[in-house]
């Protein structure tokens, strides 16, 4: 079984060419930007001291709003909904697992699909087993 190989996809053979010799070899324009941003070291990781404050005064103010909102409401499962979408949950860790476990423990029936459907997302997310008829 012979099998011909088109002439324009075989390499041209030469005694003297190389591997090397049969790469066209690019140069491209210098980059106008330099090693500038591999340098580039930010001062924004840096908290002053007013803006910490700010982000304590800030997460003492949501902790006690997620105390002083019953756990058995709507607006707890829309704030504790809030809160992990920006994605700030892992500072209120304990008050959201004390929250949604008693969610959890105290089921109350609810005949409004958005309630129902964010209650087993959000307890669904914390690890609850939460069946579809629950």
């Amino acid at each position: 079984m012979d099998i011909q190989i088109p002439a324009y996809a075989a390499p041209i053979p030469s005694k003297n060419m190389g591997i090397e010799d049969t790469r066209r070899s690019v140069t491209y324009h210098p980059s106008i930007w330099g090693d500038y941003f591999l340098a580039y070291t930010s001062n924004v990781t840096v908290i002053l001291g007013h803006e910490e404050q700010e982000r304590q005064r800030l997460k003492e103010e949501v902790k006690k709003l997620l105390a002083a909102t019953p756990d058995y409401s709507l607006h707890k499962l829309d704030l504790i909904d809030a809160i992990q979408r920006l994605g700030v949950g892992y500072h209120f860790e304990t008050e959201i697992e004390n929250s949604l476990k008693y969610i959890y423990d105290t089921y109350h029936e609810s005949n409004d699909l958005r309630t129902c459907a964010l209650r087993f997302r959000l307890l669904r997310q914390q690890g609850y087993y939460v069946s579809s008829g629950k």
